[in-house]
């Protein structure tokens, strides 16, 4: 069985570790995988057995912001070749559709993938019913995220984790980790950060403010020759850093990255509008308790497992559901349990590769051509 994940290197750096952990992964059961850009407009890339998709919009590289109507054209031939060569067609759902990206192309480089895949992997259950009506001539499957521990062990203690980030350790503290994507997300926090006072549980002792910890809430570096991008930058770091907000414009190494999991109570999953959570698996892995909004497959695992969930619409709720997942003392060493019997890398590379092995032939090409329409 001979795979292909079509992502960069992870020698060059692949956009997490979602690939090159899950790959390991595979290896040691016995697939071989390959990775890379250029091998899908290769010769060679008939010789593999399944054709793996992750990101739409990266499958020409992080570099390019757009596609042209030839680089949907080019990629729809090369599709109905691995078809006609009955090579399988995986697609990952890691998002719904793009982040940030507008450009058109970009919506029917997502389209075009879905359209033609034989297989489509979700990671819960949200998204397999959303999209299997949409798609019926792909098999869709539920595969959960897998953790990452060929990478993290989350071994070291709280406070030692506390000591290296320079933390106190008499506070509670809450962590929502990666890149915040847009002001609304910023807000969001700024506001409760305003509100979330943390009582102890059954009365007495010392309560206060909590701490949040935000490594990635404003990552836009000073560094740019356009005029008005650099005083916006200067006016928003200057701003953030005033109303004592730390974050980090710097790429965060993995040994540290462990660091902020580790020194935390909660994790709290800012985003308002998702589908999946890397940062949900690390930290249920990492022994916290996880709060995050009540939307797509992150919802439904949080609720599932006993988890907090907060209506994105709804600011109270996040604030209360907040509070009282801070007083939780035992859901962190639940959440790592399971994460280590359910979500190891070995198990869900073991549950990809049965699918790898029964997935149908490939699915007929679907009408409409290069343009992706039906």
């Amino acid at each position: 069985m001979k795979v292909y994940f079509v992502v960069k290197e992870p020698s060059e750096r692949t956009i997490n570790h979602f690939v090159s952990s899950l790959g390991n992964a595979l290896q040691k059961q016995g697939c071989e995988v390959v990775y890379g850009l250029k091998l899908l407009w290769t010769d060679d890339v008939f010789n593999c057995n399944i054709v793996h998709f992750q990101w739409p919009e990266y499958v020409f590289g992080n570099q390019k912001k757009e596609f042209s109507d030839n680089d949907i054209t080019r990629m729809s031939h090369r599709l109905i070749q691995l078809k006609e060569k009955e090579i399988k067609i995986f697609v990952q759902v890691h998002n719904l559709k793009p982040h940030a990206n507008k450009d058109k192309n970009v919506s029917r480089m997502y389209e075009l993938l879905y359209q033609h895949a034989d297989v489509m992997v979700h990671m819960g259950n949200y998204s397999r019913e959303l999209l299997q009506s949409h798609y019926p001539n792909a098999q869709h499957v539920v595969i959960p995220h897998h953790i990452y521990d060929d990478v993290y062990s989350f071994g070291i203690s709280q406070e030692e984790a506390r000591q290296r980030l320079h933390l106190p350790t008499d506070k509670k503290i809450i962590l929502s980790f990666g890149k915040f994507r847009n002001n609304e997300e910023r807000q969001f926090i700024l506001n409760l950060k305003s509100k979330c006072i943390y009582s102890p549980p059954y009365g007495g002792g010392a309560g206060g403010e909590a701490l949040f910890l935000m490594p990635g809430f404003y990552r836009e570096t000073l560094h740019t020759w356009n005029p008005k991008k650099l005083a916006v930058r200067l006016y928003n770091t200057c701003k953030y850093k005033l109303k004592g907000i730390k974050f980090c414009n710097d790429v965060i190494p993995d040994d540290l990255m462990q660091c902020y999991f580790c020194a935390a109570d909660v994790v709290l999953i800012q985003r308002l509008d998702i589908l999946n959570s890397g940062n949900l698996p690390m930290a249920f892995h990492a022994g916290k308790v996880v709060v995050g909004p009540d939307v797509g497959n992150v919802g439904e695992i949080l609720r599932e497992t006993g988890n907090f969930t907060f209506d994105p619409h709804d600011f109270s709720s996040a604030v209360s559901v907040l509070q009282r997942a801070l007083t939780e003392t035992t859901q962190g060493k639940e959440n790592r349990i399971y994460a280590i019997e359910h979500w190891s890398s070995d198990i869900i590379a073991a549950s990809l590769l049965r699918y790898y092995h029964q997935a149908p032939n490939s699915a007929p090409t679907p009408k409409g051509g290069v343009n992706g329409k039906q």
